[in-house]
């Protein structure tokens, strides 16, 4: 089989700790012709110095420097420079299975489609553990047109993040034209992006394997998974508001998004200070968004 160029765009600030390994899971990919965007966001530690070992040793890797911006800055500072047919995206402080791409590209091969997905498993620094997706999920792999991915997305999104998740995607080029990370946004915002993919992409793939690998240590998250908390909402809150503007029939995502609100208010801590805040803000949300505004 004929293999397109893919390009792989990786963010990087300050991840010198994991950054060998993330790299090294994408230098040994089955699927060979890719070339490796490693955009350097500001970082004052040694991520240069091992982006450039790469570089030095593998003419598919490019590396590139910019003043911090964030992560959607970034990105968006990587799709302006990228030269493949397809693109994904994948953190520093991650990593991917060899057969990352070929799962991906021969899906989106075999189905002429836009979008090709999988999943992913994470692994919980703090704690030494591999967390796995526990649900039924749908078969194989499953193709999904525009309307179908959109009447189930809310759904497919409460089940399996991996819709939503920045990573564990390959894009075909030519639909990302005209659409940009929202750099305005500086946690949460893979979700924001890719709602607007699949309103514009005629047919999605995905295919049932952890393909991707997420790190994450909940001793170093906790404030920023309260800022991600709104971060989300509002995301989710804009996107609505998008869709109810094109005359789109939104109850699927109001109620969804209401579901979300009432797990997160059920799983915070209120005797906690740092809380408080994210409490008024989730029950203000659910009450606006609760409200019967029909006579």
């Amino acid at each position: 089989m004929h293999q397109e160029l893919i390009s792989i765009i990786v963010p990087i600030f300050n991840t010198e700790k994991h950054l060998h390994q993330c790299l090294d899971s994408i230098s040994s990919q089955s699927y060979e012709n890719f070339e490796c965007l490693l955009i350097n966001d500001g970082s004052t530690d040694a991520s240069a110095s091992i982006c450039r070992e790469y570089v030095a040793k593998d003419a598919r890797f490019r590396y590139f420097e910019k003043e911090n911006g964030g992560v959607s800055s970034a990105c968006n500072f990587g799709i302006e420079r990228s030269g493949g047919a397809y693109i994904t995206f994948i953190d520093s402080d991650d990593w991917v299975e060899f057969d990352y791409l070929e799962v991906l590209y021969s899906a989106i091969i075999q189905e002429t489609a836009d979008i090709s997905v999988s999943t992913y498993r994470t692994y919980e620094m703090s704690k030494n553990q591999w967390l796995f997706h526990a649900f039924k999920r749908v078969e194989h792999q499953k193709v999904f047109s525009r309307q179908e991915l959109f009447n189930k997305l809310m759904f497919l999104d409460s089940l399996d993040s991996s819709y939503g998740f920045a990573s564990c995607k390959l894009v075909r080029k030519s639909v990302l034209t005209g659409i940009w990370f929202n750099e305005s946004t500086h946690l949460g915002e893979d979700m924001e992006f890719w709602f607007k993919l699949y309103l514009i992409a005629e047919k999605s793939v995905f295919s049932n394997r952890d393909t991707y690998v997420y790190r994450r240590d909940l001793n170093d998250s906790r404030y920023a998974t309260l800022k991600h908390i709104k971060s989300d909402v509002q995301q989710r809150l804009n996107f609505i508001a998008f869709l109810r503007a094109r005359g789109m029939d939104t109850d699927n995502f109001v109620n969804a998004l209401l579901n979300k609100l009432y797990g997160m208010k059920m799983n915070l801590e209120l005797d906690q200070l740092e809380h408080r805040e994210v409490m008024r803000y989730i029950e203000e949300v659910m009450l606006l968004l609760d409200v019967n505004i029909n006579p």
